[in-house]
């Protein structure tokens, strides 16, 4: 991600500035100092914030309970995953008919219901594995740092509009723009060839990424899994073309 310089913090100030009138001077200050601070936050910054958000999300959605077929079934198929290559993981599922999942830079991999519905163990250990890889590649701390700057941006456009009180905040903001991030053709590839690696390390059918892969194909495009992760046949394809290579 590109470092927004002090330059563009001014320029989104002096946007604002054209409201003054309307506005709280002190809420657009307040402004300068959320977009400076986004753009400056170290990696563990990033990731004691990203535990936070992690604690909220939990908080509003339905956590499978620790005796559940759910979490058993997560638990077994991550057990010795605490520490996967050096980085500490914690696992849940959200007890939604959502097709999706995801990892987030402090190590947290939460998988939905509706996903685990649909895969065999094997595919969902792929699946798991490739989130381990937007983690442990750094892709999701990128994701979270714009998901911050996204979240003062929008805090000032809601300032710029006079209606400084109906201004979402910051918190929420950044959860809903992580979850609407899209990751790089580039990210996913990567995170395609380390959940690939993962699978061939703890000795599973590397296959069963491609074949999880064509399931979300058949989805469409409806549903959140599908629209974070394009084009899940190529992906297919490229996942058999190193099987059949290797």
């Amino acid at each position: 991600m590109k470092k927004l310089t002090k330059s563009a913090v001014v320029l989104a100030l002096s946007v604002c500035t054209a409201h003054v009138h309307a506005v709280d001077l002190k809420s657009l200050r307040s402004i300068g100092t959320d977009l400076a601070k986004a753009a400056s936050l170290s990696d563990e910054q990033i990731v004691e914030g990203s535990r936070d958000m992690m604690a909220q999300m939990d908080r509003q959605n339905q956590v499978a309970p620790a005796g559940s077929e759910y979490a058993r079934r997560l638990a077994r198929l991550t057990q010795g995953l605490e520490n996967e290559d050096g980085l500490k993981l914690n696992f849940a599922v959200y007890m939604s008919d959502e097709v999706n999942a995801f990892a987030t830079p402090d190590g947290s991999i939460r998988v939905y219901k509706g996903l685990m519905d649909m895969m065999t163990d094997d595919e969902l250990r792929g699946v798991i594995g490739h989130e381990i890889g937007h983690t442990k590649l750094g892709h999701s701390k990128s994701q979270m740092k714009n998901a911050l700057l996204v979240s003062a941006g929008t805090k000032a456009a809601g300032v710029a509009g006079g209606s400084v009180g109906k201004a979402v905040a910051a918190n929420a903001r950044t959860i809903e723009a992580f979850a609407n991030a899209q990751f790089s053709q580039k990210d996913e590839t990567a995170s395609d060839d380390y959940g690939f690696d993962f699978m061939r390390k703890y000795k599973h059918d590397p296959a069963a990424l491609a074949s999880a892969f064509r399931k979300l194909a058949k989805l469409g495009g409806g549903d959140s899994l599908m629209s974070s992760h394009p084009e899940p046949a190529s992906r297919a394809r490229r996942v058999e073309d190193r099987l059949a290579n290797r």
